[in-house]
């Protein structure tokens, strides 16, 4: 078989492990990266050209758009895993079952779900608890977003096969292009004045473009691989239940988001008001940043394990993971330092001297939640290691503790120890509570798949 392996293959079974990590990693992190500074910069601009309560009002309905696009991630992260498995292990025709299967799943839910949401946008945002205040800003970004939501999920689906099919160079590029004209979109539309309805128009519009940009590089590789090209791949209901149950936990990652910003809206909308849910969200835009480049990390080496995991190379799935783990934890420790020196300086960027409160409950949250990134990017690693080992459930566990479960009983009970301060503490305390539980889940693994160390 291996004089038939593709260019891409050979890299990934042969190909020594440390440039093969930062061919995966650092595209994989340079995606991640401007896909967190698209929420920020959509932040900057309303924060800075329309208003604190624009902000406020836009992260009102973020659940909305993660729900929807949660699916989008289920499917795209669990395609890539079963592409590269199969693909390891020589079954090209079951990597095409996989790659069509996943197409057709993703978008028999995200068109459906698209028009759902453009009906009912107005009970939704009522539903999501925007006040009075907030509700007609709320309803205008809601109103521009959704009508183009299926680019977005779309977009997300497509950006996982690449990197599937050995590309992640041109999942990078298009990534940071459509990231790119998504600001200025932005800018120019809220310029227009079109306020928050014209940033959610921004979004949209971006990522159907850059759908329709991966799309047609999804195309042309398949059409120019003999292996897939020359094989049929028909729909599979029951490969498409295994593609969403492999990508359940990143799908939960999503999911959770919308769940766990519900309940964090509502508790700040207690506590401190309009003012905490601002913060808050300048918060969650740093928050997110980081988050997504330990999580470019973990889901760059996604396709790295999954095909020798396929091929039965232990040893190279050792090797990365050590590495992943490091460059991770790395990178939480710098993030904590950047917050506790620049904090101020960062939270300024995003609103005006003006917003006094806002700024001290930011910068004061900051601080605090800046401890999650010592733990979170191990936590990230192990929930993509098992979703490429073809391990779901110990993957939806991993995603469920440190996104859902132990997150949501910390926002219960910690703010009535602390109050804010105790909001704030919820999203570390959940990090290392998850990552204790993990440690053990490892060794688990590991015993059962004792070839790995051989």
């Amino acid at each position: 078989m291996g004089k038939n392996m593709s260019r891409a293959e050979l890299q990934l079974s042969r190909g020594h492990l440390r440039p093969l990590f930062f061919r995966y990693a650092i595209p994989g992190v340079v995606a991640m990266l401007f896909l967190a500074l698209q929420s920020v910069a959509d932040g900057f601009i309303v924060g800075r050209l329309i208003s604190a309560t624009a902000l406020a009002a836009v992260n009102i309905v973020t659940p909305v758009y993660a729900l929807v696009t949660a699916v989008a991630v289920i499917i795209g992260v669990g395609t890539q895993a079963q592409m590269g498995i199969h693909m390891g292990s020589g079954n090209y025709t079951r990597a095409k079952v996989a790659l069509h299967s996943g197409i057709l799943g993703v978008a028999a839910f995200v068109i459906p779900a698209t028009i759902f949401v453009n009906v009912y946008a107005d009970e939704i945002v009522v539903f999501l608890g925007a006040n009075e205040e907030l509700l007609p800003m709320s309803k205008a970004y809601i109103h521009g977003v959704m009508p183009l939501l299926f680019g977005v999920g779309g977009f997300l689906f497509c950006d996982y096969q690449l990197k599937a099919l050995g590309h992640p160079r041109f999942a990078m590029i298009i990534m940071v292009l459509t990231i790119l004209l998504n600001i200025v979109l932005g800018v120019v539309f809220v310029m227009m004045g079109m306020g928050t309805f014209g940033v959610g128009l921004g979004l949209g519009l971006s990522f159907t473009i850059g759908l329709f940009a991966s799309g047609s590089i999804i195309w042309w590789e398949v059409r120019h691989t003999p292996h897939l090209h020359e094989t049929k791949g028909p729909f599979s209901g029951y490969m498409l239940w295994r593609i969403a149950y492999n990508g359940s936990s990143e799908g939960l990652a999503e999911v959770s988001i919308a769940i766990t910003m519900f309940l964090f809206n509502r508790t700040l909308m207690e506590y401190a008001g309009t003012d905490g849910v601002a913060a808050f969200t300048l918060i969650n835009y740093i928050l997110f940043v980081g988050v997504n480049v330990m999580f470019g990390v973990a889901n760059g080496v996604i396709p790295i394990i999954s095909y020798n995991f396929g091929a039965g190379n232990g040893r190279r799935i050792e090797g990365i993971s050590r590495m992943a783990i490091k460059a991770n934890l790395a990178i939480g420790v710098v993030l904590v330092a950047a917050l506790w020196a620049y904090g101020h300086e960062i939270i300024g960027a995003f609103i005006g001297s003006s917003e006094a409160h806002v700024m001290e409950l930011a910068v004061n949250g900051a601080h605090i939640v800046a401890f999650a990134f010592l733990f979170n990017g191990f936590n990230l690693f192990a929930a993509s290691f098992f979703t490429a080992v073809d391990d779901a459930f110990l993957s939806l566990v991993v995603g469920a503790l440190r996104g859902l479960v132990l997150l949501v009983l910390c926002i219960f009970t910690l703010p009535h120890l602390w109050g804010v301060t105790g909001i704030w503490l919820a999203t570390p305390v959940a990090e290392i509570g998850t990552m204790l539980i993990v440690f053990w889940l490892f060794k688990r693994w590991r015993s059962v798949h004792d070839r790995l160390t051989q």
